[in-house]
């Protein structure tokens, strides 16, 4: 397995490099990547005191699943992640502009929060497969992509691959084994 400079040591080795990285890395031609910053705000207030997990259902236009309820090991709650859309993969600072539509998000599910105890807490990014996501379009979400790449005979690409993914993920994993063995 080769890169498209004949190195592939970094790219075996290269935990550094990101899904963007390693596409560009090998010459990749599948896709291109949209990103998506989601950042995330913490609550630090005793109560409304929530006890599971919410999301709100999908809207169209707003390129991700909403800016969902989670709570972390300690029960402490988060809300987000909101979409972000950034030029690159780098900038994962927590934009506290975003505050007020966090707000107003949580508040369709949550009326009671104090907004004084929202903080920001991370920020992550997502490659995406497309902008404003495919819901736009009026055509569901875009669809993951499972590709080999070509030249690369142990190279399969798994990308678009969001919150679906963990249940899809036996079905993938037998679709990576046809691709590979068969």
């Amino acid at each position: 397995m080769q890169a498209k400079d004949g190195n592939y040591l970094n790219l075996l080795l290269g935990l550094r490099y990101g899904v963007a990285d390693c596409l560009e890395y090998i010459g990749s031609q599948v896709v291109q990547l949209y990103y998506a910053r989601g950042n995330y705000f913490s609550y630090n207030a005793r109560a409304p005191r929530v006890s599971r997990l919410i999301y709100p259902a999908p809207e169209p236009g707003h390129g991700g699943l909403g800016t969902h309820l989670t709570l972390d090991l300690a029960g402490r709650m988060r809300f987000g992640p909101d979409v972000e859309w950034c030029e690159g993969p780098d900038d994962l600072d927590v934009n506290p502009a975003k505050l007020p539509d966090a707000i107003r998000e949580i508040r369709k599910y949550l009326p009671g929060i104090d907004t004084t105890a929202l903080s920001p807490d991370y920020a992550g990014m997502r490659p995406k497969l497309s902008r404003n996501s495919a819901m736009v379009q009026g055509q569901g979400f875009s669809n993951f992509v499972v590709h080999r790449e070509e030249g690369i005979p142990a190279w399969v690409n798994l990308l678009g691959i969001e919150s679906p993914g963990l249940t899809s993920s036996l079905a993938i994993a037998e679709m990576v084994e046809s691709l590979l063995y068969k």
